[in-house]
């Protein structure tokens, strides 16, 4: 019965850095499916202004020189 009072910090701590690594990955997925849309939405936009007509400037940079 001895050994069990050795192993359970052992297990409580195996539990705790399995709860944190886990917690971690799902945080790394979902950062990276937020920044494939945030990508392929600029893209988008991108393609959008890059096929307009006409002399706007889509980042409102225009300066008269």
């Amino acid at each position: 019965m001895e050994f069990l009072i050795g192993l359970v910090p052992s297990i409580g701590a195996g539990l705790v850095l399995y709860f944190i690594l886990r917690w971690m990955n799902r945080a790394d997925s979902t950062e990276r499916a937020a920044r494939q849309d945030t990508e392929k939405d600029a893209e988008a936009w991108y393609r959008s202004v890059k096929n307009a007509d006409g002399t706007r400037d889509p980042f409102g940079t225009s300066e008269t020189k």
